[in-house]
């Protein structure tokens, strides 16, 4: 029985990497990296500038 269960968690833990995978090729091909790094809420700080961005 105890076998079956370690079976079963990592076949499940293989099926969660798979579709992260899968997850992040998808996202990467459908936005672009100017999007996926962008906020617009909270504040923003440049570290290279030392500006916080504005709010709405």
């Amino acid at each position: 029985m105890v076998a079956i269960m370690n079976w079963s968690a990592w076949a499940l833990a293989g099926a969660l990497a798979l579709w992260m995978g899968i997850n992040l090729v998808r996202t990467n091909r459908a936005f672009g990296e100017d999007y996926l790094l962008s906020s617009e809420e909270g504040e923003i700080v440049d570290a290279d500038v030392g500006e916080t961005a504005a709010r709405s």
